[in-house]
């Protein structure tokens, strides 16, 4: 049987969505479950290769060679005890053999979350950047919204990129506050490698004044110097995919 699952996890402990001879990733983590449980390790394809340290909410990744005998609904509670405490099976459906979790998407939605305070906080640790600096979130709201729409966005991919086509159409960017935690959610067709962490970084330093410029002239230098700083993987979160 051919399955969607959406998974859940905390990317703290691994080097990233995909399997790579650095360290332990998310997907092996999947693989070495799905061949404990039904005898055989199957292929898993991935929505995104999320980085090292990024989190998920709702990854969508396609697993291959489950028995036809499974249910597709019993799929999460049989993975569920073979995975460990950081990684979760929510949801399972099968899908047609042709279905691509990356190529069919029509567009992602990425949470980053920071602590505003002076002190670290134990409990977010993990899932917040500490940001010590006073932010106002809405100066970060109006500056977010100026990114919307259809841009070449050159200047927000991590240099050493090999990307030709850098053209993405952003269809949300906000800023919001809940107390000492800020959320800056974002919605696109698509992104560029650290393309999120550098809309953020770009957005708190235009609002504390350390980069000069106006989004309109950091999109049009098309060059990754105009834009901020590339903020840490800690506060990103994949929210959602949209197909």
């Amino acid at each position: 049987m051919t399955a969607a699952l959406k998974i859940a996890y905390l990317g703290t402990r691994y080097c990233g969505w995909q399997v790579q001879k650095n360290g332990k990733s998310v997907q092996e983590v999947l693989q070495d479950a799905m061949e404990a449980a039904f005898g055989t390790r199957g292929t898993v394809t991935g929505c995104s290769r999320t980085d090292a340290g990024v989190h998920a909410e709702g990854f969508i990744c396609k697993a291959e060679g489950i028995p036809q005998s499974i249910p597709a609904e019993k799929i999460p509670l049989a993975l569920g005890s073979r995975l460990p405490e950081d990684i979760s099976v929510l949801e399972a459906w099968e899908v047609p053999e042709d279905f691509h979790p990356r190529y069919d998407a029509k567009g992602k939605e990425y949470v980053y979350r920071i602590r505003n305070s002076r002190v670290k906080d134990p409990f977010t640790a993990q899932t917040a950047s500490l940001w010590q600096k006073q932010i106002d979130e809405s100066a970060c709201d109006t500056l977010c919204k100026a990114f919307t729409g259809k841009h070449d966005f050159r200047s927000f991919m991590a240099a050493g990129s090999d990307i030709t086509d850098t053209v993405r159409t952003v269809y949300d960017f906000s800023c919001k506050r809940e107390g000492e935690t800020v959320e800056f959610t974002v919605s696109a067709d698509g992104f560029l490698y650290n393309m999120v962490r550098i809309l953020v970084g770009t957005v708190l330093d235009l609002q504390d004044g350390v980069l000069e410029g106006t989004p309109a002239s950091v999109l049009e230098a098309k060059d990754r110097s105009a834009a901020g700083r590339t903020m840490p993987p800690t506060g990103l979160c994949l929210k959602k995919v949209f197909y």
